[in-house]
């Protein structure tokens, strides 16, 4: 019972804390000083409460703490950095290849909600190339080290497995996004996303066939991918072949 109390005792000082930290007032300044900060209660509320971004320093020091911080501030970053770069106003502090790379890192966040915030927020980015080649190379560095003829189902495979998922969705969704944008994706990248299918349409978990067909389907570059795409429509899982029902 002893630790039961302690444990409740801790809770009630958090949650006491934590509202002393929402019934006071923070200036712009104030919050960014906390989002350098160690305080993951204070951070949390802090991010929250951003409202602007003035200078290239406050999108750097929010988009730092999507990586290597806990779980509720990563998320919490990951909502904030949606809200601003999809705002026309700080969407141009955002676009540095420092950022991309650490969004690039947060598609693949062990929180499901962290990584769906960042596919929403990557199709904000201006230098789609660089971004669809970081993608790609995280893809190549997983696909090199997955042992895909092993049927085991260990901690290892599954988090590649979990990173190659979330790096295609991106895929598939910043291909969804580029008619709105008017862009021709490069040659080098289209050979590129070829050799990454000729060998993800073979994945023994469905879930990243799956993928695999939605991104076949979302690219629009079918006449070199005939055979793989016959073997994806005649899948024996329905999630994977639905993608292929109108085409």
């Amino acid at each position: 019972m002893k630790d039961y109390s302690e444990l409740y005792e801790n809770n009630i000082k958090t949650l006491a804390l934590a509202i002393d930290y929402c019934e006071q007032e923070y200036s712009h300044e104030d919050i960014i000083k906390e989002l350098l900060s160690d305080n993951d209660i204070k951070k949390q509320l802090c991010i929250i409460e951003l409202k602007k971004i003035n200078f290239q320093e406050d999108a750097n020091i929010l988009t730092q703490n999507l990586t290597g911080k806990s779980g509720p501030v990563r998320e919490a970053a990951s909502y904030k950095i949606l809200e601003m770069i999809s705002n026309d106003l700080y969407n141009k502090f955002f676009q540095t290849t420092e950022i991309i790379n650490i969004l690039t890192k947060g598609i693949t966040d062990i929180n499901p909600t962290v990584s769906r915030n960042i596919i929403e927020s990557i199709i904000y980015i201006n230098n789609t190339e660089y971004l669809i080649n970081n993608i790609i190379n995280e893809i190549k560095i997983t696909l090199n080290n997955i042992d895909d003829k092993s049927r085991s189902r260990s901690y290892k495979n599954n988090k590649k497995n979990f990173n190659l998922y979330w790096n295609l969705e991106a895929l598939i969704n910043i291909f969804s996004n580029l008619e709105d944008k008017n862009y021709t994706i490069s040659q080098s990248i289209i050979e590129n996303i070829i050799k990454i299918i000729e060998i993800t349409y073979k994945s023994q978990d469905y879930t990243i066939r799956e993928k695999t067909a939605k991104l076949i389907c979302t690219l629009k570059h079918n006449n070199s991918l005939e055979n793989i795409i016959i073997s994806l429509k005649n899948d024996n899982n329905i999630y994977v072949k639905k993608h292929f029902f109108n085409n």
